[in-house]
């Protein structure tokens, strides 16, 4: 490029003087397009009849017709007659290719490598494409398991001739059938195959795909697992073992372990604010530790933490390591530029063009005169997150003043004001269901709108961080619908309120049930005490019931409850949660309890409720490719004291509940039909085990779920269930999760009804 423009400046010098600056351009013409039309060409050029002549504009012409890529070389001729100024690109093009041609290729056709080219007959030559084709190539043949195929091109050939010959070497169709570790004595195979990508073929689910770049990396990440451990000097390698016709491989990793490191010393430098020995307390790695590279990240991120915490906000905490005089150990030591530490200015709010201040603010529990707290600060951002208004947030302290800096809270909304939602779902217990749902998560029931068109362009209701969600779910068995509302801040206090407004049907084989009524709820946070992040929640319940359309023969206590009934209820709730993900939690846990007095006016009734379940969550294994599998157990049991209607009594079995049973198929049962009427108590543990099969889409599941419904507090029967199953993820006008268990009773009663298949398949588009 550069020398295009030396050459049409060398072109100009050589030719009649150049004109004045003065002088205006009568002509631009162009000499040597043969393919490349001079419409294109003088596309790229700037210049025009009528500008004043420009020495440096016409320079910049040059350079932009080089870089068109269509030409060899590009200079530009100045000269003036009889008063005219003409300006003459001379442009050399580049060759065109002529043809593509493909040798050695069986495996794949020759228009589906063309395909995966960058360029095309008639292109001009260009070695960088060229080279580019042939990646692609390799990549195609890679991606059908040949990966030791081998691609070149005839460099000669497409300079003389602009010809492109690709000569392919497929190799053999391999697949790994076995990968082996040699070397180790640390670490057992099942260690390092978890660093491992690289897999071995298995019918349906597995390809068992060879390619050099991933077994190289496989190495690498061997090799970085074991410096992460302690073994600085370790090395790992690999080599290929081919069956007798090379199309089954085993590939072996080759480990030299070399020895490992222990920390000698931990020291400090720089710090004033703590002594050493508060330092050292907050540290996982000890004197006498393995040198762990993730442990000492985190102690590093640890110290950063701890002065961050204390309004040092612009502290710096490096890591140095040094090997001692004694054989295999080191000495760590963390330096510490403390800074000064900080009080928070003003906050300010920015990027919420719909949402209030307030609402972004009252995640932050700093205010102005506060000791910065990089804790609440990062916990605010994950604040903002959570609440699904925001796309994106940073709390950022800025400025210059003394002693203090300012807070900064960038967000970005969601760009949907809500989601419209239709779906449809089958399940074991439930039958086919459709829903359509309207889901506002920023909802403003006072922002009522100045017109129509506000309306129904969604810029009113809409700002002050409420939810308004409608569901309406006609079903074949169930049908629901409800209507939801909650203010997160009610009256501008940490105090959540909520409002709801539903109707429920379901067939059942023992009577139809039909339901409408309301709840009003308040929940709080707690924020100190014995119960500190604990949620308690106080919900008043209104419900009106209609049992109906009993069987000729229905046992007495279902007789008991037919006609309409009025029930009303308060209900009081505490849960610590503890998960790091409510949908699909991988680890900590989840506590609620919960009691609620019901009070059926016309029938005289009353009876109280209580309820407590627990789940706990361990990742048990995270693969190269972060896929967690996760083992869960859970506990839950329920006890009604007093006289409660077969409506408001315990049941179970089902998905969610005790596979390998139907849908209520556990419970006490009475009269001529063996009618299932429910229990006064309820208790359900179980254990299930998740693991991936599949990329993000299959996972499998093992799981044993035991329990009992009585008619009153004791143990006089017991049900159990082992089995298996799969959850499936796909992408089908959103994602679709599918869920088939398959579940063996081991300890049933003789009246339970039992179900070996259980499902659910929902999408929502």
């Amino acid at each position: 490029m550069g020398l295009g423009v030396l050459a049409g400046a060398a072109a100009r010098a050589q030719e009649t003087p150049p004109p004045t600056a003065a002088r205006t351009i009568a002509a631009i013409e162009v000499d040597g397009a043969v393919d490349v039309s001079q419409a294109y060409i003088r596309s790229l050029i700037h210049t025009r009849v009528g500008d004043a002549y420009d020495p440096a504009a016409i320079d910049d012409d040059v350079a932009r017709l080089l870089r068109s890529g269509k030409f060899l070389a590009v200079s530009a001729t100045v000269g003036e007659a009889d008063g005219r100024v003409t300006v003459t690109f001379h442009v050399s093009e580049r060759p065109r290719i002529r043809e593509i041609r493909f040798v050695g290729n069986q495996r794949i056709k020759e228009k589906d490598l063309l395909g995966k080219l960058p360029f095309k007959v008639g292109d001009p030559v260009d070695l960088f494409s060229v080279r580019e084709g042939r990646e692609a190539i390799l990549a195609a043949y890679r991606e059908k398991g040949y990966g030791s195929a081998a691609v070149e091109f005839d460099d000669a050939l497409l300079r003389r001739e602009s010809q492109v010959l690709y000569t392919i070497e497929e190799g053999p169709h391999v697949r790994v059938r076995r990968i082996q570790f040699e070397g180790n004595t640390a670490f057992p195979d099942e260690e390092l195959q978890k660093h491992v990508t690289t897999e071995t073929y298995l019918w349906i689910f597995r390809e068992g795909k060879f390619d050099a770049d991933t077994v190289a990396g496989d190495a690498a990440a061997i090799q970085n697992f074991y410096r992460d451990q302690g073994y600085l000097d370790a090395r790992a390698s690999y080599r290929l073992a081919f069956s007798p016709n090379r199309t089954d491989l085993t590939v072996v990793f080759i480990i030299e372990e070399g020895t490992r490191y222990f920390i000698e010393d931990i020291r400090f430098t720089g710090n004033t604010v703590f002594t050493n020995d508060e330092l050292a307390i907050r540290l996982s790695s000890k004197p006498g530790d393995a040198v762990l590279e993730r442990r000492l990240e985190a102690d590093q991120r640890t110290l950063e933490m701890l002065y961050g915490d204390r309004g040092y906000i612009e502290r710096a905490v490096t890591r140095t390591r040094v090997f001692s005089a004694t054989p295999g150990r080191v000495i760590i030591t963390f330096d510490i530029k403390e800074g000064e530490p900080f009080t928070v200015g003003r906050i300010v709010v920015r990027g919420n063009e719909h949402t209030k201040d307030k609402v972004v603010r009252r995640a932050l529990s700093l205010y102005p005169g506060d000791v910065f707290n990089q804790t609440e600060m990062r916990a605010a951002e994950q604040k903002l997150i959570e609440t699904r208004i925001f796309s994106s947030a940073s709390v950022t302290p800025v400025g210059e003043q003394p002693e203090q800096r300012d807070i900064v809270i960038n967000v970005e909304e969601a760009p949907k004001a809500g989601d419209l939602l239709f779906g449809v779902g089958v399940t074991s217990n439930s039958g086919l269901v459709g829903s359509v749902i309207i889901d506002i998560k920023n909802f403003d029931l006072f922002d009522w709108p100045r017109s129509f068109s506000e309306f129904i362009r969604f810029r009113s209701f809409r700002g002050a961080g409420q939810r308004l969600r409608l569901e309406a779910e006609p079903g074949t068995q169930v049908s629901r619908f409800r209507v939801d509302f909650t203010e997160p801040y009610f009256l501008d206090k940490p105090i959540t309120f909520g409002l709801s407004a539903y109707y429920y049907e379901r067939r059942r084989s023992e009577y139809n049930e039909q339901r409408i009524g309301t709840s009003v709820s308040f929940g709080k946070r707690l924020r100190s005490g014995p119960l500190k992040n604990w949620f308690g929640e106080v919900a008043f319940r209104a419900e009106g019931i209609d049992i109906s359309h009993l069987h000729l023969f229905s046992a007495r206590d279902v007789r008991d409850s037919e006609g309409s009934h009025v029930l009303t209820s308060v209900k009081g709730t505490l849960v610590r949660d503890r998960t790091d993900n409510r949908i699909i939690p991988t680890r900590g846990d989840r506590f609620r309890l919960s009691y609620e007095q019901v009070l059926i006016p016309d029938d005289g009734g009353a009876f109280g409720r209580i309820n407590a379940d627990y789940e706990r969550h361990w990742t048990t294994y995270v693969d190269v490719q972060d896929r967690k599998s996760v083992l869960s157990v859970k506990a839950e049991a329920g006890y009604i004291a007093g006289d409660a209607p077969i409506y408001e009594r315990y049941y179970a079995g089902g998905i969610g509940s005790l596979r390998g049973f139907e849908f209520r198929g556990i419970s006490p049962r009475q009269g001529l039909r063996h009618d299932a009427i429910g229990g006064d108590f309820l208790l359900l543990t179980g254990a299930e085990y998740s693991f991936p099969l599949v990329a993000e889409t299959l996972r499998g599941v093992t799981f044993l779920d035991m329990g009992t419904v009585e008619r009153d507090f004791g143990l006089t029967t017991w049900r159990a269930a082992i089995g298996f199953g799969i959850r499936l993820h796909i992408d089908f006008f959103g994602p679709v999760p599918l869920e088939f268990d398959f579940a063996a009773p081991l300890l049933r009663e003789h009246r339970d009804e039992q179900q070996v298949f259980s499902f659910f398949i929902g999408a929502t588009f």
